[in-house]
Formats: C-alpha cells, sequence, structure tokens
C-alpha cells in the first residue's frame, strides 16, 4: 500500500516513518513532500497513493488546498499541533486528525480507521468471525465538538446541495462526509435501502406507504421531510422484497 507524507518538519517525517515501520511495515512510504508545491507536483507525476499523512500548515499555505484539489478522493490522515482545523480537516476528507506529538496508539487507531473504511481489502461482504461486518457507528461534528452516533439511531440519509446528510430518528441532522454510493456498500442491506437517487432509509423509519404510479410507490417517513420520498422506477419491486426480508438487491 502506497502513503504519502506531507509536513515541512523533517523531525516529524522521521518519527512518523519510524512509527509506521514498527506498526505497519507492509505500507510503502512512496512520496516524501515539505510543501503544497512540491505535494501537487509529486501528485501530478506519480501514480495516486492508498492514503495520504499531511500537516495542515505548510510553508505556502494549508494543505487543504491539495487535497480539495484532488480529482479522485483519497484519505488522508491530518496531523497538526492545535484542533483548530479539525472541522476544516473531515470536511477535506479526513478520516483522523493527530494532534503533534502523536503518540503510537493513536496513530496505530488512525490506521484501524483506514484498514476498516478504506482498504482494498475491505469489501462490502467482508466477514468477521463468520457474520457481516458493516459500518456501525458514524462520527459527526457539532460545532467544534464531534460524536458518535450508531447506525441503528439513524433514521435515513438524504442528499441536498449535493451534500449527505443522516437524520436520527430524534430529528437530529448532521453532514456525513460520505456519498450515498459509499453508503451503500458499508450499510447493512437488512436495515437500510435506497429507495431513490436521494434517499436511503432504514426499515424502522417507515410509517406508511401510498400508491405513486404504476409502479412506484410513496414512503412515509418518521422523521417528516419535505423531500421527494417516491421509490425509483425499477426500484419498488426490490423494495418490497427487502421490507419482507427477501434476499433480492437487484435495485436498478
Amino acid at each position: 500500500m502506497r502513503v504519502l507524507i506531507i509536513d515541512p518538519d523533517p523531525q516529524a517525517v522521521k518519527y512518523l516513518e519510524k512509527l509506521l515501520t514498527e506498526i505497519a511495515p507492509e505500507k510503502e512510504i512512496s512520496g516524501r513532500c515539505k510543501d503544497i508545491k512540491t505535494a501537487t507536483q509529486w501528485l501530478q507525476k506519480n501514480p495516486l497513493p492508498n492514503l495520504i499523512f499531511s500537516a495542515i500548515e505548510l510553508p505556502d499555505g494549508l494543505s487543504f488546498e491539495v487535497i480539495n484539489n484532488l480529482q479522485k478522493k483519497i484519505p488522508v490522515i491530518f496531523t497538526c499541533a492545535s484542533d483548530k482545523y479539525a472541522i476544516d480537516a473531515f470536511r477535506a476528507n479526513g478520516i483522523y486528525y493527530l494532534l503533534k506529538p502523536f503518540k503510537n496508539e493513536e496513530l496505530t487507531a488512525a490506521l484501524n480507521r483506514y484498514e476498516t473504511f478504506f482498504s482494498s481489502t475491505t469489501k462490502r461482504q467482508a466477514t468477521v468471525n463468520g457474520k457481516s461486518s458493516y459500518q456501525e457507528r458514524f462520527l459527526v461534528t457539532i460545532g467544534r465538538q464531534m460524536k458518535l452516533v450508531p447506525a441503528d439511531e439513524v433514521a435515513y440519509f438524504f442528499t441536498e446541495n449535493k451534500i449527505v446528510y443522516l437524520v436520527t430518528f430524534q430529528q437530529a441532522k448532521y453532514n456525513t462526509g460520505f456519498t450515498l454510493e459509499r453508503l451503500e456498500q458499508q450499510l447493512n442491506p437488512t436495515l437500510f435501502f435506497r429507495i431513490n437517487r436521494q434517499f436511503i432509509i432504514n426499515i424502522s423509519s417507515i410509517v406508511k406507504l401510498f400508491p405513486a404510479s404504476k409502479s412506484r410507490m410513496k414512503v412515509v417517513l418518521q422523521p417528516e421531510t419535505i423531500y421527494d420520498t417516491i421509490t425509483s422506477f425499477g426500484r419498488t419491486e426490490s423494495f418490497f422484497n427487502w421490507m419482507l426480508g427477501v434476499s433480492d438487491h437487484s435495485a436498478g
């Protein structure tokens, strides 16, 4: 697995490499960059890494400039001496925020998060002890704080102005930082179903159903929403099978 390190401090880079060698020796350091300019040039000339470790404050600006300009989203573990950029980091596809000087156990936790959600060996049907493994909780931000929301407390996910939000049964709304496509791969399909291009719903959020046309159904949800909750063409049959517990996920 290829790793890119972006950090102007050679001592910090050396320390990070030492810890990576101890914790995850299979990870290859493919590049080391000290600022926005060198990182941008490296990313243009080399195959994209699987994971980026990036300091936020660089000599020529903030590393968010590099990350946000990537054509393909790559998971990033951000490092910083303070927590003032924590919210911005998660908005920039950050999967972990390490405070400098970070410790062995914190780096291990960050790498575990990558392996859980982004490693090429992690599949939708990944198994642990013979049982399917799906995302069980979501890390969300509230102002400058963060909290975990268990998946079974989520009533539905929906898109609004290209941002995907989760809404809990207690009517709290949070930005997820995910896409619906990625959520479809990570959520337990016995509990969640994508009814159309805008909504993935929890089976427990369904209040009632109404025919919307010959081949589509209107799904009334709790909490209520002002948006279209009508099943897409081609999804209605799979939707009914899902509600009844029939193994059919050939949604169109």
